[in-house]
């Protein structure tokens, strides 16, 4: 389970060294894949936006649809 907290923490931490954040659902869901690897771009407003290299695009997740990722 990952908070907009913990991965805005991270997020920041790593754009001080210049590293990506990613992150990976943690099991397969309606159009997720369990291990499918997600880039961290920004968080904002409680929202964490990762962008999905399987399909290119960048989405926006909030706290409770975060439950089901995990951070790396």
């Amino acid at each position: 389970m990952t908070t907009a907290y913990e991965v805005e923490e991270k997020f920041t931490e790593h754009q001080k060294t210049g590293a990506n954040t990613y992150m990976i659902p943690s099991k397969n869901m309606s159009d997720w894949y369990k291990g499918e690897l997600l880039f961290v771009r920004k968080v904002e407003a409680g929202c964490v936006v990762v962008f999905r290299a399987m399909d290119g695009k960048l989405y926006s997740l909030n706290d409770v649809q975060l439950h089901d990722f995990k951070l790396l």
